[in-house]
């Protein structure tokens, strides 16, 4: 690869000094070498499902602005659904409402004031049960899960409820509450994401802040991206909350080495493939790495938009950094020992899936059980990980060298970070496409003695909701992509050689005319074997189209998990 003229492919600021982003290769010259299995969508771009996630701890006053926002800004937003998980206070719903609750109120539909009892509480269901009806988009686009905020264990224990609010939409789309959209997000986050080139991207990065987006508006060029890796104080890497560097002028997405939880756009399977880890309690920075390796082992890139998607939203603070009534300081009154302890499970497990054996203390490792020796109770606590562990289609060591770190030696030496290094051009890293994503690096035969069991999504009929893959039109990944595009080649190869002095404008008609006889016999066709003629994509296999009904409010919000 050629570098880059004054940037014509856009540059990267690395946190210490800038980069040229360097010129893809020329056409002719990656024929043969591997890449990653093309992206394609069930219904087409522009009728592509999304679905939205939004973690909430409190916030329910501004994550109703975001739930606004997401339909407002939307082009099309009667294909958004959105899934909230919300972290509030049952007891005193007025003094903390609900997201849901606050979106209703936003649109004009605000309950009346009930007298606390019992004997009130039919005719407080009624009026609730009334708002939701006349609420726009309440019944039908969102879906919400709701628990006692005590009972929180922090954004990745939260993120984990994603499996009961996921439907059969077909891209996932995960926000913080406080989060602001660019004008036609839902396109644009689409369109990066077919840019990528690639079926396993995930687009993902620090959101922008939104006073930014005032200063510039939707069209800037410049987006916030992470390049530093450090090394945490017990041998975990961390990323860092805010973005280091940045990325201006790109002509398209950009492969990256880091994951934002604040904003991540993919296909859908990634949430089924890759689930979010429901014992990684009490955890913030630690698990972000972890997380990003288990993509990056089960085959799936992250890359840094060429625009601004969304943006973070801080002109109201979180209300646990002002409200009386919430706590000391603004913080939540955790019974000490027991955060402190999960915590510390929470990151021995961190420490387990990347295989720091020498990051655990004895100690610590009397809590994991099995074996007899440190070796031989971390071995079965990593087989124990399964689907939340370490994937086969790329190894460990790999993951390190892509990303340019090091983790601690038997010694507890030789760790290093990046320092930002290489964050500009990082090559892609090929895999086998024969193995499933699903493959877990240990699957805990002979080994694990408490297996965590893979989660259930209960509305979610696709096959990979199950442990099926994606139906794509090339099972075979990238050797159909190659059978095809060699044959196109070959012939465009003898086409130069025997008529050299064809128009090119010939060669672009009969081109774009196999074009359409390739997608209608792969991709037309595994469409509507997917769908069904004349049926909707959510409606699942051999199923019959039944009128909509409204769903009672216990089956939907106020469930206790």
């Amino acid at each position: 690869m050629s570098a880059s003229i004054n940037g014509d492919h856009g540059r990267v600021f690395d946190g210490h000094s800038f980069q040229d982003v360097v010129a893809p290769p020329p056409a002719h010259t990656i024929r043969q070498q591997p890449r990653p299995v093309p992206p394609t969508t069930t219904a087409g771009a522009p009728k592509s499902t999304i679905f939205v996630s939004i973690p909430q701890f409190r916030d329910g006053k501004r994550c109703a602005h975001t739930v606004q926002r997401i339909f407002e800004n939307a082009s099309h937003p009667d294909r958004v659904y959105i899934g909230l998980i919300e972290q509030t206070d049952t007891e005193h719903p007025k003094d903390d409402p609900t997201c849901l609750e606050e979106y209703c109120a936003l649109m004009g539909y605000r309950m009346k004031e009930h007298p606390v009892g019992i004997m009130h509480r039919g005719e407080k269901q009624a009026d609730w049960d009334a708002v939701l009806g006349a609420c726009p988009r309440a019944m039908d686009q969102i879906r919400s899960v709701r628990f006692h905020h005590l009972a929180a264990k922090g954004p990745v224990y939260a993120r984990s409820f994603i499996r009961k609010v996921l439907g059969n939409e077909e891209f996932c789309m995960q926000i913080d509450a406080a989060t602001d959209f660019a004008q036609g997000w839902d396109n644009l986050a689409i369109q990066q994401w077919m840019k990528t080139g690639n079926e396993y991207a995930i687009l993902s990065n620090v959101p922008s802040p939104s006073k930014e987006r005032e200063k510039s508006g939707d069209n800037s060029v410049e987006v916030p991206r992470q390049c530093s890796i450090k090394i945490g104080s017990e041998g975990v890497p961390l990323y860092e909350n805010i973005a280091d560097g940045k990325a201006i002028g790109l002509k398209q997405p950009l492969l990256s080495s880091a994951y934002s939880s604040s904003f991540s756009f993919a296909k859908c399977h990634y949430e089924t493939n890759v689930p979010h880890d429901p014992f990684a309690v009490q955890l913030l920075e630690t698990e972000k790495f972890p997380r990003y390796g288990r993509l990056w082992t089960r085959g799936y890139d992250v890359y840094t938009p060429s625009v601004n998607i969304v943006y973070r939203d801080n002109a109201i603070l979180h209300p646990l950094h002002h409200t009386a009534g919430h706590g000391d300081d603004g913080e939540r009154k955790w019974p000490k020992p027991i955060n402190d302890n999960q915590r510390r499970d929470a990151h021995i497990r961190m420490k387990v899936l990347l295989d720091i054996h020498h990051g655990i203390t004895s100690a610590e490792a009397a809590s994991l059980g099995g074996g007899n020796n440190i070796g031989g109770k971390i071995s079965t606590a990593r087989a124990n990980l399964g689907i939340y562990g370490l994937g086969k289609r790329r190894k460990l060591d790999q993951l390190l060298d892509f990303t340019g770190i090091a983790l601690p030696s038997s010694d507890f030496t030789g760790q290093h970070g990046n320092d930002g290094k290489g964050c500009a051009n990082t090559a892609w890293v090929p895999y086998d496409t024969s193995i499933s994503p699903r493959a877990n690096l240990f699957d805990g035969t002979g080994k694990a003695d408490d297996l965590d069991l893979d989660p259930e999504f209960p509305l979610r009929t696709l096959p990979d909701a199950t442990g099926g893959q994606y139906d794509h039109p090339f099972p075979m990944g990238n050797a159909a992509w190659d059978e095809m595009t060699n044959a196109q080649n070959a012939i465009n190869d003898r086409s130069n050689e025997n008529s050299s002095d064809v128009p090119y404008s010939m060669v672009f008609l009969l081109w774009g005319i196999g074009l359409c006889v390739w997608y209608g016999m792969f991709v037309g066709n595994n469409s509507k074997a997917k769908t069904g003629v004349g049926r909707s994509a959510h409606t699942p296999r051999n199923s019959t189209r039944k009128p909509k009904r409204k769903i009672p409010l216990s089956e939907r919000v106020l469930k206790n998990v």
